[in-house]
């Protein structure tokens, strides 16, 4: 394509496109490996039945409680994705737990996104964390403090697949006026839980300024509208406590 034009021609010849083609040839080597190796992990699952009997055992244990099921996954995800990339660990998963999800019911949409998510966060929960061995890599830094930071910073993420079972709304499922509220609720939620947990809103928030954000994010985040109402309350207590300060110090 910037072949095509003479202001992204510079510099761009055929022997460059051969070379970006050998190099993709190269890359597809290491997915079609993890594309075998999934499916090979998935015919055995199928032919000795190993499927069902996952699936009902997770549903035993959880006690057809969906939120034990959900912990049961989203911990399975993780190990899961510790030792294999995101597509073929989310493929494992679909396999092995989102039926069991379904039946405790979940719809299929918000099942499948939930273990997606959690395939995803492995890479940046310790102890492997391949994402973030690249990344101390980079910054010189200690991989243990770096990896319990990523955790901290993403501590939002941990929390959004289980909103997706508990709000499909979230995901653009059912009547728009719910889809709204619910969307503006839940990202007002996150972004109090992110100021609660790394301490700075309008400025660095006391003890108990951190302590009222996380409460306000999880009653936002949960679906109902008399949650939301408090949620909405108790942030506004907060910026209320953070800017009279600066309007003091103004004058």
């Amino acid at each position: 394509m910037a072949l095509l034009r003479g202001s992204t021609r510079a510099g761009i010849g055929w022997r460059n496109v051969f070379d970006a083609l050998v190099d993709g040839a190269r890359n597809t080597l290491s997915v079609a490996m993890a594309c075998a190796c999934a499916g090979i992990v998935i015919g055995c699952v199928t032919i000795t039945g190993l499927g069902i009997t996952f699936t009902q055992f997770v549903i035993v244990l959880a006690q057809n409680s969906l939120i034990l099921a959900l912990a049961l996954t989203a911990v399975a995800g993780i190990v899961l994705g510790m030792g294999m990339p995101t597509t073929p660990s989310y493929i494992v998963m679909v396999s092995l737990l989102v039926p069991a999800l379904i039946k405790m019911g979940a719809i299929a949409p918000a099942a499948h996104m939930f273990a997606f998510y959690f395939a995803i966060l492995s890479a940046i929960t310790p102890p492997v964390a391949l994402a973030v061995f690249a990344a101390a890599g980079l910054a010189k830094s200690d991989l243990w403090s770096t990896g319990w930071q990523s955790v901290r910073i993403a501590a939002a993420t941990y929390i959004v697949p289980f909103m997706f079972v508990y709000e499909p709304s979230i995901m653009m499922i059912g009547d728009w006026l719910t889809i709204v509220t619910s969307t503006t609720s839940a990202v007002v939620g996150v972004m109090c839980l992110a100021a609660g947990l790394q301490g700075y809103l309008l400025r660095v928030a006391t003890w108990w300024e951190r302590i009222v954000l996380v409460i306000a994010a999880f009653l936002l985040i949960k679906p109902g509208y008399i949650s939301d109402a408090i949620g909405v309350v108790l942030l506004a207590i907060v910026l209320l406590a953070q800017r009279l300060p600066v309007r003091a110090a103004a004058k």
